[in-house]
């Protein structure tokens, strides 16, 4: 490779420079052939380099179908046996096969992702739960609650349980926000599934809270609630918080809420800060503790 390289690029000298191409070469011709024969050396070298690449990059990707859901769980921490580091190729192999796994199974996701490939999340959806909603009634799982000592089947089991709307269910829920099984994480969900249906639990729990447990997107609808059942009690927390909110989305329900509670407001007001005013001063007028200032 090198003697061809060194000759063309003779070659190529002889073409581009108007000197006579003999054994006798000039200081200059010789420092040109020289300087010509590293760049057609780098040119080759590169060549050969992307080259292999291309190579890699045409080589066929394992058939994760045929590893059974197992292999595919063991693929995570051990790269030889699917020969591939591709996790998200695993995993959407694995989440592929969801509605394949038994319910067994997919309990056991909750408290180990890997089993499936996924995971239930507000980021990537409740796949899991809603794989086993589909399934139909979740009496056995309401059941198991009770007995379940992982957080996260628990967890898991309240969002297959929030697929559905029925006495057993409802009554589940109200069981474990009175029991107060668990963080504001976790009681989030059974406190909005009853809130939902203007329960009063459910609303007052929400109301009690400082500040807010969920997101901006999530939250925002929760905080709709109120004004959508009239749950006075919950202008406090409205005007404390949800209106000095980071997120204008929570700013704005928590206005429809309290235009719905005091239907003969403003129609319009000059600013946000102005709106807080006048809703702080309506709340405390009513007879509820607030704090009329900046949160």
């Amino acid at each position: 490779m090198i003697g061809q390289a060194a000759i063309f690029g003779d070659i190529l000298l002889c073409e581009a420079i108007p000197l006579p191409c003999t054994k006798e070469k000039s200081l200059k011709m010789k420092i040109l052939d020289k300087s010509a024969a590293k760049l057609i050396s780098l040119f080759f070298s590169l060549f050969a380099v992307i080259a292999n690449g291309l190579s890699n990059q045409t080589q066929a990707s394992p058939d994760l179908s045929k590893f059974s859901s197992v292999q595919l769980k063991a693929c995570y921490d051990d790269k030889t046996i699917c020969v591939t580091e591709d996790h998200f190729a695993i995993s959407g192999e694995l989440a592929n096969r969801l509605p394949t796994f038994s319910t067994k199974q997919l309990v056991a996701c909750f408290a180990d992702w890997k089993i499936c490939g996924a995971a239930d999340s507000l980021a990537t959806g409740w796949q899991i739960s809603d794989v086993i909603a589909k399934r139909g009634n979740p009496h056995l799982l309401l059941t198991r609650y009770w007995s379940e000592p992982d957080r996260e089947i628990r967890d898991g089991i309240v969002h297959v349980a929030y697929h559905f709307s029925m006495p057993e269910v409802a009554a589940f829920m109200q069981k474990i926000l009175s029991a107060g099984n668990g963080d504001d994480d976790e009681l989030y969900w059974p406190a909005n599934y009853l809130a939902k249906r203007c329960d009063p639990e459910g609303l007052k729990w929400l109301s009690m809270l400082r500040d807010r447990p969920e997101g901006c997107l999530q939250w925002a609808p929760t905080v709709a609630l109120f004004g959508k059942c009239h749950y006075r009690p919950a202008t406090p927390y409205l005007v404390n918080y949800s209106l000095h909110d980071a997120c204008l989305n929570i700013v704005d329900a928590a206005e429809i809420d309290l235009r719905a509670m005091y239907p003969n407001s403003p129609k319009e007001f000059s600013s946000i800060e102005d709106m807080q005013k006048y809703f702080c001063a309506r709340t405390r007028k009513a007879g509820f503790q607030v704090r009329c200032g900046s949160k």
